[in-house]
């Protein structure tokens, strides 16, 4: 089950209370708590695999002024953090460290940032401290020079770069007292696979605070894994989990192919061929039991996508979209902040269709069979399981699952086909069922 984040945690109970009546119809949307911001589209690197290259274009820049006003308006607002990621690199602008400071002189607060990390100086990254950043996650993806440069075909000298700049940081981590989580990254696919037990090492003397190891989603063509480089690989896996027992590992997810029933039948086996010591500690209990618990608990209960009530996000060309993962869909647009306040966007017609739809798969308890009358929902929106971003901050609170769940269960069934009695029309031209590639961060 994962955790809560993106400032979820921060939530009283009578804002839950007010998502839960707007969800269901009885009240208006409460203010966005999370915005994701992309304020330029460009990156310093061209990673082989990213899927949002071609969103990068357009070479946008939001500029600093009207970003000044955004953040005033945030604030108003009521945002509980801010989200620094989309589909260029986020600190790949000058006046990065200022724009940053700027959202803390106003109490906002990066929830994290995701960075390839050439560009996590120290002026950016006291800045983030000063902020309350919760996370810094930086995109290392592989364990040596030469691999880097392939994959991020990229100069290999930034591989160096990248490592010291996460030492650097968590030497002001401890300098400062900062409760910024540092996690590295890495991406693991056919070329670079064998290296698992390098990026434990290198993680282990980088003195960052986690590392994730995670497969790479296939939007992009790419060499494919045998079934025996899979094993190879999970044997791998099996040593470095051997290592460290998810004291700093937080997740091994890989995209390729469908292996998680794989993957946790390695963990169990290394942690039944455990020390005592280690099968006695409190994280063991915590991450295969407790949670195990309320996975298990939660496994009826419905999850829906509550992005439209919850969070936004603006792109580098101002535009105000449904979600990183649908963004590149000419539905997606709800808005531009070059054109108009986020306020009367959050509260406009468009963002009133888009949670219509929402609400309506809600209401169909996610059986929908058609969507060529939808105006901003796809077909993954409704299926379980399909978006990795549907409940990645809320999953985790058992409670307001168990009221969400009961909340869905009472909203009545609409009739007719779907997603015709909603007001508002379909734009012309739209292609009758677009799909929706997962993105690569």
């Amino acid at each position: 089950m994962p955790a809560m984040a993106y400032a979820w945690e921060r939530l009283g109970a009578a804002e839950k209370d007010a998502l839960l009546a707007a969800i269901a119809g009885g009240s208006p949307a409460p203010p966005p708590r999370v915005v994701e911001i992309s304020w330029q589209d460009r990156c310093n690197i061209d990673c082989f695999f990213c899927s949002t290259a071609e969103v990068r274009a357009g070479n946008f820049e939001l500029p600093a002024a009207r970003l000044e006003a955004l953040f005033d308006e945030m604030r108003d607002l009521g945002v509980r953090g801010v989200r620094l990621m989309g589909g260029g690199e986020p600190l790949f602008r000058r006046d990065a460290a200022a724009l940053v400071a700027a959202l803390g002189h106003r109490n906002l607060r990066v929830t994290d940032v995701t960075t390839n990390g050439v560009l996590l100086t120290e002026p950016v990254v006291r800045a983030l401290f000063a902020t309350g950043c919760d996370e810094i996650c930086v995109s290392l993806n592989t364990a040596e020079p030469a691999s880097y440069a392939a994959m991020m075909q990229t100069t290999a000298k930034n591989f160096d770069r990248v490592v010291e700049n996460v030492r650097r940081a968590a030497a002001i981590k401890r300098e400062t007292g900062a409760a910024c989580a540092i996690k590295l990254q890495f991406l693991v696919y056919r070329d670079n696979y064998r290296q698992l037990p390098e990026m434990h090492r290198l993680f282990r003397e980088s003195g960052a605070d986690a590392f994730w190891l995670n497969g790479l989603y296939p939007v992009r063509p790419m060499p494919t894994m045998t079934d025996a480089e899979v094993d190879e690989m999970l044997g791998l896996y099996a040593g470095v989990l051997a290592e460290d027992y998810f004291e700093g590992l937080e997740r091994f997810s890989f995209w390729e192919r469908s292996i998680a029933d794989r993957i946790a039948e390695t963990e169990r086996r290394v942690f039944a061929a455990a020390p005592l010591s280690r099968r006695a500690k409190v994280r063991w209990r915590h991450l295969f039991d407790a949670a195990g618990r309320r996975a298990r608990a939660a496994e009826p209960l419905h999850e829906f996508c509550l992005v439209g009530w919850y969070s936004t996000t603006i792109a580098a060309n101002g535009d105000v979209v449904t979600c990183c993962i649908l963004q590149d869909h000419k539905s997606a647009v709800l808005g531009n902040v070059l054109e108009s306040s986020l306020t009367r966007i959050w509260n406009g017609p468009r963002y009133a269709r888009f949670r219509g739809e929402l609400a309506e798969i809600m209401a169909r308890r996610g059986r929908v069979d058609a969507f060529e009358n939808a105006c901003q929902v796809v077909g993954l929106c409704a299926e379980k399981g399909a978006c990795p971003n549907r409940s990645s901050y809320w999953g985790g609170d058992l409670d307001f699952r168990r009221r969400f769940h009961a909340a869905v269960e009472a909203m009545p069934r609409p009739a007719g086909a779907p997603f015709t009695s909603l007001p508002g029309r379909r734009p012309a031209g739209l292609p009758a069922h677009p799909s929706a590639a997962l993105p690569v961060r």
